[in-house]
């Protein structure tokens, strides 16, 4: 019997998106894995109250996997916490979540609000800690990213979506700790299936001002290192090259050699499309060095100071040509020509 985790890539589009996740969802075996009646947390990636393709999971995709799994699950709780500047509600609402997943039988939790117990956890952080009692008594868990590159860790894939599970607004303090806090929650909740909205992905400066890439894929999968692992790969990146999923890596929380696991669908090389990774200009190198002390990156990114060291920054990228280039970029995709997507980085996340 092959016992190693299974990832299954497919092809997806909006019009066909439903039949797409379905049929990634039955190459892995999820009637298997999702026990009947049963209640499933589903952790998007609702990072901004606006929404942009590649930069939030899809909305539409979100509601069908609801749907999908409403038809084995006794209860579907979609979850987010707050972000440093908008509250999950917030997001919830008007990024176009609660119309579509409350249609489909499912039913939101803010985690930053939700009732606390405290846990045991893996340790590599947390020997204990708060963790939100929606989390804690879930039958399953499901992670549901998109696939995005990120300006500190190269890649914000399924463990990196986890981020999003620690209830504190002011998370940023963590983010000099990134690898082993995600690896706890992940060691910690233990995702039964990793499903990626790989429609639309975020290349460049990650995971908010990025440069929106069209690539079409469906990933699930039974592990989320492996499915991490398969991702990158499907974005043209060494999955090591992650601080994040190299941590978890060798913490043994999954393999992330090919030959390690079983995979379905089709090959990494038939649906590769390459990202470019994060910026290494002047800002970026700015906001690597903030980051490796907690108490100033929560000064800088909550705090009045955030918008003076927004407009600084992008004042000073203007001078060297990375504005007006990133502008050209995006509009060159045309992925993001109904949005209103320069009002929508005005209040970006830089670090999420």
């Amino acid at each position: 019997m092959d016992d190693r985790p299974l990832v299954y890539i497919g092809r997806l589009s909006p019009e066909s998106s439903e039949s797409a996740f379905r049929e990634a969802l039955e190459a892995i075996g999820w009637r298997s894995i999702i026990d009947s009646g049963s209640t499933v947390a589903v952790k998007y990636n609702g990072c901004h109250f606006l929404y942009l393709p590649g930069l939030n999971t899809t909305p539409k995709f979100l509601a069908e996997v609801v749907r999908i799994l409403k038809e084995r699950a006794g209860d579907v709780v979609v979850v987010e916490a707050d972000l440093q500047r908008f509250s999950a509600d917030y997001v919830y609402e008007n990024a176009g979540y609660k119309k579509m997943v409350e249609k489909e039988g499912g039913r939101f939790v803010n985690l930053s609000k939700d009732r606390m117990v405290d846990v045991e956890m893996p340790g590599a952080f947390w020997k204990r800690r708060k963790m939100p009692s929606t989390l804690v008594e879930a039958d399953h868990f499901i992670t549901f990213p998109v696939l995005k590159t990120h300006k500190l860790w190269n890649l914000s894939l399924g463990i990196k979506n986890q981020f999003g599970c620690v209830p504190e607004a002011d998370r940023v303090k963590y983010q000099k700790y990134l690898p082993e806090v995600v690896y706890d929650f992940n060691a910690y909740l233990k995702p039964s299936i990793t499903l990626f909205d790989g429609h639309i992905g975020l290349e460049g400066d990650g995971p908010i001002a990025g440069i929106p890439k069209k690539v079409g894929v469906v990933i699930a999968g039974t592990n989320v290192v492996a499915s991490d692992a398969v991702a990158a790969r499907v974005m043209g990146f060494d999955p090591l090259s992650s601080g994040l999923i190299r941590y978890s890596h060798q913490k043994g929380l999954g393999p992330v050699e090919l030959e390690s696991i079983e995979t379905k669908g089709l090959k990494v090389e038939d649906v590769m499309v390459k990202f470019r990774g994060p910026s290494t200009d002047l800002v970026s190198r700015a906001e690597r060095w903030v980051r490796r002390h907690p108490r100033l990156a929560n000064f800088v990114y909550r705090s009045w100071f955030f918008s003076v060291a927004k407009r600084f920054a992008w004042g000073v990228r203007g001078l060297y040509g990375y504005k007006s280039q990133y502008h050209r970029d995006v509009e060159a995709t045309g992925l993001w020509k109904d949005y209103d997507w320069e009002h929508i980085l005005k209040t970006y996340t830089p670090i999420a």
